[in-house]
């Protein structure tokens, strides 16, 4: 297949090199800034051209951009349009007249060698129309595809956020609850990342039920009941909050008695 661009992001320039050493060629690519550097990087096509000449058309513009860009574009209905969001539905595309389809690499994007090392085994979501297109993408890059709804689009990608913007920000939480127990900032970072490392190997080993570990997992009100005590404002509303979230995967693990529940939850719900 013959495959342009519009827009040339972090997250285009390694596919467009992956697609073209699977065979595929590059067209046009349609960019208002560095069009040349992303032709030379992909190596082929050409900045600006016709997009009329391409099989596939796909829009790696930021997201704010997709729906003001597909208007500017008319495609025929014979081509496929597909964009790179993870957050927004295939049919924003439809202004183009072609047929649409959702790509999206659930991989962090920003180095381009790094990039492309990282893509083979990336899974990958795919939705729209055209998702068998998107699907043969999806593999010629190396990636897993794996079909989700076009209209559940944004659950997945809150699910996406939790596990992975989320898990940031409990990283710093955890190094700034350490570093006021005396522990340098430094430190706690580099010993919390080990226990996360840990928690997450037990995850993929065992699945999350059986990989919770932790005085909720045990049903330890006791303990619990004393860290939101340690805890203030906030912090403490962001516990009871997880705490809440937790109970029913400690509840599947099956070692969670109806007692130890019931005074979890009553902590989860707080005063």
């Amino acid at each position: 297949m013959k495959i342009a661009f519009v827009g040339c992001g972090a997250a285009g320039r390694p596919l467009g090199i992956a697609w073209k050493r699977a065979g595929h060629s590059l067209g046009a690519v349609v960019c208002r800034r560095s069009a040349a550097d992303a032709v030379r990087a992909m190596g082929g096509g050409g900045a600006g051209g016709d997009l009329g000449e391409a099989d596939v058309v796909v829009f790696a513009t930021p997201d704010d951009a997709l729906e003001s860009v597909a208007r500017a574009h008319r495609l025929r209905a014979d081509q496929v349009a597909i964009h790179l969001s993870g957050a927004h539905p295939s049919t924003l595309l439809a202004p183009t007249g072609a047929r649409t389809a959702g790509l999206h690499p659930l991989r962090a994007f920003a180095q381009l060698e790094a990039s492309l090392r990282g893509l083979p085994g990336t899974f990958c979501f795919v939705e729209g129309a055209a998702v068998e297109v998107a699907e043969r993408l999806a593999r010629d890059s190396g990636c897993v595809p794996v079909r989700i709804e076009t209209g559940r689009k944004l659950l997945y990608h809150a699910g996406a956020t939790v596990a992975s913007n989320y898990l940031i920000t409990l990283l710093d939480w955890g190094a700034r609850l350490l570093a006021r127990a005396g522990v340098p900032r430094e430190r706690g970072e580099e010993a919390l990342l080990a226990l996360m490392r840990g928690a997450l190997d037990n995850a993929q080993a065992l699945g999350a039920p059986r990989a919770l570990t932790g005085p909720a997992a045990r049903g330890d009100a006791a303990l619990v009941e004393k860290h939101l005590e340690a805890l203030e404002g906030e912090e403490r509303a962001l516990y009871r909050a997880l705490l809440g979230a937790t109970l029913s995967l400690a509840k599947g693990k099956g070692a969670l008695g109806a007692a130890a529940e019931r005074a979890l939850r009553k902590l989860a719900e707080g005063p």
